[in-house]
């Protein structure tokens, strides 16, 4: 059985796609009650080559900035939510940060931009990583330009507040029962609709919907067809915000 989030972790990078995702975990959080955190990985890595004056001097700079990030990350959180939240620093690398935060979250939402080559800054490839290896809901929601952009030439696009016509989706292999439980769970919170697609080919279930919010089954762990063929191409490519469910699988294998 999968718990509606009680600790909701929203990273940011202080770009359009994190602010999104600020907004919608708060509203998340204010909706179940629970408690929300924000992370910002600011990794500054010595050369191999620097002296110990210039490491010692580097690891001052680093204490600035991480003092600057904070504050920087207190105005962002409170321009973009309303909702209580504490807040977090991590030197680790991006990725890594995420990772190792969400041990003790019920739900991670994190911003992507969907990008490819040398645009696809760290919210994008980042996003992937998280998914293929996070064992806890993933909720990731897109920038609204590319929203808007995607929804014009798509014509998937729906209007309203998150969860309110939620699709819970289920590729084969995967029953999807968590992710539909998940998703009656949030969809009542908000006072919305629930389309139950499971099995169902994804892009006419998305048409005749029209949702506001995906919901789809992960298997866990994950396998690599199952990320190759339908995980991935999520990220990359839908417009519309996604929650990863993890569902265990018997038998998985990569």
């Amino acid at each position: 059985m999968t718990r509606l989030p009680d600790s909701i972790l929203a990273a940011v990078d202080f770009g359009e796609a994190s602010a999104r995702a600020v907004a919608v975990a708060g509203l998340i959080a204010a909706a179940c009650g629970g408690r929300l955190r924000l992370l910002h990985a600011e990794s500054i890595e010595a050369p191999p080559y620097f002296t110990s004056e210039q490491v010692e001097s580097l690891a001052r700079q680093r204490e600035a900035m991480r003092a600057q990030a904070r504050q920087y990350l207190e105005r962002f959180g409170q321009k973009h939510t309303t909702h209580p939240f504490t807040t977090v620093v991590d030197t680790r690398p991006a990725a890594d940060a995420i990772l190792h935060e969400a041990q003790s979250a019920d739900l991670v939402v994190m911003g992507t931009h969907g990008r490819h080559g040398p645009r696809r800054w760290w919210l994008g490839s980042v996003a992937e990583r998280v998914l293929r290896e996070a064992a806890r809901p993933l909720l990731i929601v897109r920038a609204a330009e590319d929203a808007s952009a995607a929804g014009a030439a798509g014509h998937r696009r729906a209007e309203g507040p998150p969860f309110a016509r939620v699709l819970a989706h289920a590729a084969p292999g995967v029953d999807g029962a968590a992710a539909l439980e998940y998703a009656r769970e949030l969809a009542e919170r908000f006072g919305g609709a629930i389309v139950d697609a499971r099995g169902e080919a994804l892009e006419p279930a998305l048409d005749r919907a029209h949702p506001t919010v995906l919901v789809a089954a992960a298997p866990a762990p994950r396998t690599g067809s199952w990320l190759s063929r339908h995980g991935e191409s999520l990220v990359r490519h839908c417009h519309l915000p996604i929650l990863f469910v993890p569902e265990i699988t018997e038998g998985a294998s990569s």
